[in-house]
């Protein structure tokens, strides 16, 4: 499924948080994960290390509240 960036599940994505901070956005068996960190370049460590042989794509913020969401939470 692609986001509204295009990016698609094989890509992990860092973007700035809204409140301040960072948050790095990755596929998992259950759906994408999110996790944050401090700074861009924690953020940047992060994904590569979660994605070694992913592509890591930079955004800009995402807009409202972000949470983790599954599968299982079904369609928006």
């Amino acid at each position: 499924m692609l986001t509204r960036e295009g990016a698609d599940e094989a890509e992990i994505i860092v973007r700035p948080r809204t409140g301040g901070g960072w948050q790095v956005e990755f596929p998992s068996p259950v759906g994408v994960r999110i996790t944050t960190a401090h700074t861009e370049q924690e953020a940047l460590a992060l994904a590569r290390s979660l994605g070694p042989d992913m592509q890591v794509r930079l955004l800009p913020a995402a807009d409202g509240v972000v949470r983790e969401r599954s599968r299982a939470d079904g369609p928006d």
